[in-house]
């Protein structure tokens, strides 16, 4: 196998969490190296960002770059939730002022564009295979390039698993997974002929699950109904036909697709995994840390997905510059464990978020999908999941 090259640190995965590790490690006088299995061209479910993104962003130093999309200011959330009246929320009474809404793949291209030209060595079309511990403390992770027949290998002396929820690396070093729920979001893109008129996300319950509606960018809209996977099987929500019956439980969704002239389908419906989760290692010693949704993925009604992910950029790097300056076992240790202690009191702090904000909805507390979130006595959460 082929050797491309030795590094400070191996970022696995260049979506917001691991192409903000990237670029604050680089920043640093790392040498990085940032592998992302795709070309940013694969079809997302569109973003919403909070406008607490701003500030991060502006630390990263990408503001500009975030700018020059054009993103759809987002001024705030409608919600039919608890109750069958529309609740609002603006977003323009505080601090940062709006939101937005963004394409997500150009999101991502942008970021990880940003890690590059901080230094790092972006390398799109890699994935991933496997890593070893070499003797000598390195990392080999061998990769698969998409234009290349044979694997190359890469060397570092820290690993950052940023692969999203399937965290491929770190259950190859032994951790697992601690599944929450197993929501999925089944999605449809289409034509909108005047998004800027549609400036806001709105959430409808069902007796299934929630409906999302909002600009994702350009001229498209994205329509998603979020319930569990066994539900989205059992009724075949994937298909056109069934999803279009599910959304005439949502009137207040079905009536902002209707609008106007007939919207063309750009894709979908298609099935995005949103389940909740938490990584669980067993072991402290060794020099690698799972960044965003590999570390903590979690449900999208708190709205807080990209802020997490560029939290955990900063958070991660952090650790990953003690890890380089440390101590061989002692430091490791200490270092890894306090960035997984953190990521537990996050898990923590957000369980408590997630009941009490599905412990809202009771006019469907006997379905599935509801049940299955109440909180259970003596802390959040609520029936075993379908499979």
């Amino acid at each position: 196998m082929r050797t491309a090259g030795d590094f400070d640190v191996a970022v696995v995965g260049a979506g917001p969490a691991g192409a903000a590790t990237a670029r604050r490690l680089a920043r640093a006088g790392c040498a990085v190296v940032l592998l992302e299995r795709s070309r940013f061209e694969a079809p997302r479910a569109g973003e919403s960002l909070a406008p607490a993104t701003r500030p991060l962003l502006e630390e990263l130093g990408v503001w500009r770059q975030f700018a020059a999309l054009s993103p759809l200011p987002s001024y705030g959330t409608r919600s039919i939730w608890g109750s069958p009246d529309e609740h609002g929320h603006s977003h323009m009474a505080g601090p940062y002022g709006c939101g937005w809404h963004v394409d997500r793949p150009s999101f991502d291209r942008m970021l990880a564009g940003a890690a590059a030209d901080a230094g790092a060595d972006l390398r799109c079309g890699t994935a991933g295979l496997g890593c070893v511990r070499l003797q000598d403390g390195r990392w080999q992770i061998t990769c698969v390039e998409r234009d290349r027949a044979s694997p190359v290998v890469v060397r570092a002396r820290v690993l950052v698993d940023a692969t999203g929820r399937a965290a491929h690396l770190a259950r190859r070093l032994g951790a697992s997974r601690v599944v929450i729920d197993r929501l999925v979001g089944v999605a449809v893109s289409h034509c909108e002929a005047d998004v800027s008129a549609e400036g806001y996300v709105l959430v409808e319950t069902t007796p299934h699950g929630w409906w999302y509606s909002a600009p994702a960018g350009g001229d498209r809209m994205i329509t998603m109904l979020m319930t569990d996977a066994d539900i989205c099987r059992q009724y075949g929500i994937a298909a056109p036909e069934p999803w279009q019956e599910m959304l005439g439980e949502a009137p207040a969704t079905a009536a902002r697709v209707a609008t106007g002239e007939p919207r063309p389908v750009v894709w979908g419906p298609r099935v995005f995994p949103a389940l909740s989760q938490r990584l669980r290692r067993t072991a402290y010693d060794t020099p690698w840390i799972a960044a965003g949704d590999a570390a903590l993925a979690v449900d999208p009604i708190s709205g807080s997905g990209v802020v997490r992910a560029l939290r955990s950029g900063r958070a991660a790097a952090e650790t990953a510059l003690t890890l380089l300056g440390g101590d061989a076992y002692v430091e490791t240790h200490h270092a890894v464990r306090a960035y997984e202690v953190a990521r537990d009191k996050e898990r923590a702090d957000y369980l408590r978020e997630r009941a009490d904000y599905y412990a809202m909805e009771r006019r469907w507390a006997a379905h599935p999908f509801w049940r299955r979130r109440r909180p259970r006595t003596g802390g959040p959460g609520g029936d075993p999941p379908g499979p």
